[in-house]
């Protein structure tokens, strides 16, 4: 019998969260080696745009499906999670390090008593034991991990992993009712508010252009707006930002904001803050813009631009511009 992976799928707006279609497309080479089967697994609510671009990334989607999971709450997605695990006697759980990840996966863990290796960015599927590289101490150590027990539970760090070409064929559908006992899940949703952001969430992002603040004020943040529209790019921040009011906690990258990894890390007046390194020292290209040559964030920058932020950026932009016919 071929060892089962397991793929949690999570949704943002109407399609699946670009690292469910990475961790799927992980699945899929591994499928392709005759060892594995794989199953992609929805909990809650499942939206139609969801299901049928995700059955293009597997044999099989499995729906679970349970009061319990009306709302989202760590222990009803756990509890769910860990029950179809066993079920199904999975080897290899995937998710996405993403908030909802990290915050129930860890409890997927105690309940099926087994190890987790969170925020990896990198995996030797054909090593014997399989292994996983994670960041450590704020990226300055690249720890190779391994499991001694099963199931493995891994949560990968979203653009860490390629998304791959979808199946010809639709896999099949199935549902699965979780069984959750009235009364095991303690926490209740009083009120959920959604927010319409109509951007790319951060933690996905390709391109990012970051601001910091030697924009010396709110209002100068449309320079790095301006440029981030121009190639297509998701905006972000420092955590100084964000605690002068500039931008919204949405915005923020670093230890206690949001990690990234996108293909192009832009940070314009940013020092380069160890707490803020933390959150982008995986991006693939870093261009750094400041006035200051000392400045840390040229430590880690592909590339660097000594110069005045409010005349680089606008000359930037318009250069783009051209150059992209906008």
């Amino acid at each position: 019998m071929m060892d089962k992976i397991l793929v949690f799928v999570e949704a943002k707006g109407d399609g699946p969260r670009k690292v469910s279609l990475e961790l799927l497309s992980e699945g899929l080479k591994l499928v392709g080696s005759g060892q594995f089967s794989m199953e992609a697994v929805f909990l809650g609510k499942l939206p139609g745009t969801v299901k049928e671009k995700v059955l293009h990334y597997t044999g099989k989607l499995i729906h679970v499906t349970d009061p319990a999971l009306e709302n989202y709450t760590a222990e009803g997605y756990a509890m769910a999670l860990a029950g179809y695990a066993r079920e199904t006697s999975a080897k290899i759980i995937l998710a996405g390090a993403t908030q909802r990840g990290r915050d129930f996966l860890p409890r997927v863990a105690v309940l099926l008593q087994t190890g987790i290796a969170s925020d990896v960015t990198g995996a030797n599927w054909d090593s014997d034991p399989m292994t996983f590289i994670r960041p450590m101490y704020g990226g300055r150590v690249l720890a190779e991990v391994s499991f001694s027990a099963y199931p493995a539970i891994v949560t990968a760090r979203p653009n860490s992993f390629g998304v791959g070409a979808p199946l010809a064929q639709k896999g099949e559908f199935a549902e699965f009712q979780a069984g959750i006992s009235p009364g095991q899940v303690k926490t209740s949703v009083i009120k959920r508010e959604e927010t319409t952001l109509g951007k790319v969430d951060l933690t996905e992002a390709d391109l990012i252009v970051a601001g910091g603040r030697g924009l010396k004020a709110a209002e100068n943040f449309r320079l790095i707006e301006e440029l981030a529209r121009t190639i297509g790019a998701t905006v972000g921040a420092t955590r100084a930002v964000v605690d002068a009011k500039w931008r919204d906690q949405a915005d923020q990258v670093g230890k206690s904001g949001k990690t990234v990894s996108p293909k192009l890390y832009m940070g314009a007046g940013i020092s380069g803050a160890i707490h803020h390194i933390m959150g982008m020292d995986t991006a693939k290209v870093v261009l750094a813009i400041n006035n200051d040559p000392h400045a840390i964030i040229f430590n880690y920058a592909n590339y660097g631009i000594v110069g005045d932020l409010f005349e680089v950026l606008p000359a930037m932009t318009e250069e783009l511009r051209n150059r992209l016919g906008k």
